[in-house]
């Protein structure tokens, strides 16, 4: 399995990625017809990232003595809680539109899902579960956090099939630009043939962050700052990356409300973390 999984990666990277970049082929979103069913590469790789985070979370909170029955419960609340925040997050960002077409609330397959919203709807499960179980909350968010750095990496990819986040035109020099097909091409930028990669971006930041977590932060701090690490690590990586796409619109001292909603998110963790700190001690 794992030859296989490693063999289909280094096709994707070393041959279908560079031919997508530089145009020779359009990015298909489905991935398998079944009669009237589409199986969508959105949801295969959304699907990828929580059952990574999943096996490596279980992994984690068995090291940490928890039951595995309570392990199903903390990872099931934070999975659904995490999709409904990112879903019900999306449709608040585009009110006008689903006020017009309500029936695609829930066609989740099609895209839509904002990670600042699924982070928020986490804590809210994380919140829930730690009641419920009566296990600090600290002690279960460290636990789980830092995976969603690993899920949020590979689900990025699903917006490149997609072809639904699509970075600023860029200039000729840049050897990893991106080609995207004219249909797909947001509306200032429609004369232009060649974009950043945000995606790959925010995706290979992502994945360093969660390397650097296992590699260094988590030995040398026996796991005492993954919540805060994980929430922060993706806000500041969501702050970069955004002034890169094509749909930035700085409302307030040059930053839009993704990197507003960030540093929101990254105050409210580190208050999360230095009250519950406190409180223990």
């Amino acid at each position: 399995m794992w030859a296989s999984l490693g063999t289909l990666l280094l096709y994707f990277f070393a041959a279908y990625l560079p031919r997508a970049f530089a145009g020779d082929l359009v990015p298909d979103p489905i991935l398998l017809s079944l009669f009237s069913l589409s199986i969508r590469w959105y949801g295969i790789l959304i699907a990828g990232g929580i059952l990574a985070a999943y096996l490596i979370s279980e992994r984690e909170l068995r090291q940490q003595r928890i039951r595995p029955g309570q392990i199903d419960g903390i990872i099931f609340w934070v999975v659904l809680l995490g999709l409904a925040g990112a879903r019900v997050g999306f449709i608040i960002q585009n009110l006008d539109y689903f006020g017009t077409y309500p029936v695609q609330i829930i066609e989740i397959w099609t895209g839509g899902l904002s990670i600042h919203g699924a982070l928020i709807g986490g804590i809210i499960g994380l919140i829930i579960i730690s009641r419920k179980y009566k296990i600090a909350f600290l002690k279960i968010a460290n636990t789980v956090s830092p995976q969603v750095l690993l899920a949020a990496a590979i689900g990025r990819y699903g917006n490149f099939f997609n072809q639904e986040i699509i970075g600023r035109a860029a200039s000729a020099w840049i050897p990893w630009r991106m080609y995207v097909a004219k249909v797909y091409r947001p509306e200032p930028f429609v004369t232009s043939s060649y974009f950043h990669p945000v995606f790959l971006y925010e995706s290979l930041l992502l994945l360093a962050l969660f390397a650097l977590y296992y590699l260094v932060v988590k030995k040398k701090y026996d796991c005492k700052f993954g919540f805060v690490y994980a929430v922060s690590g993706y806000c500041l990586v969501r702050i970069l990356v955004e002034f890169y796409r094509a749909d930035y619109r700085p409302i307030f001292l040059k930053l839009d409300l993704a990197q507003w909603v960030s540093l929101a998110l990254t105050g409210v963790a580190l208050a999360i973390h230095i009250i519950l700190t406190k409180r223990k001690k």
